[in-house]
């Protein structure tokens, strides 16, 4: 399992992370935030979050270090 903290403050972040996560289909996972979870291939989920906070990427899959690296412009600060 892997797990990051991910932040995707608007439309055109939004459309950059879901092309990033469709690279990947085999990788089982999901973001949550607050009491919702949906899934990263769906444009429509990651926009129905609240894209001012903080939100948790999980998988249930290992990931490879490509897959970390194309995560990098999303990761986030945990404590900003």
């Amino acid at each position: 399992m892997y797990s990051t903290t991910i932040y995707i403050p608007d439309l055109a972040t939004a459309k950059r992370f879901v092309e990033v996560a469709e690279k990947y289909p085999d990788i089982t996972m999901s973001i949550k935030s607050d009491n919702l979870e949906i899934d990263p291939h769906s444009i429509m989920g990651v926009l129905s979050l609240d894209l001012n906070k903080r939100l948790t990427l999980e998988t249930s899959d290992m990931v490879t270090d490509e897959f970390k690296k194309d995560l990098t412009p999303f990761m986030a600060d945990p404590e900003a």
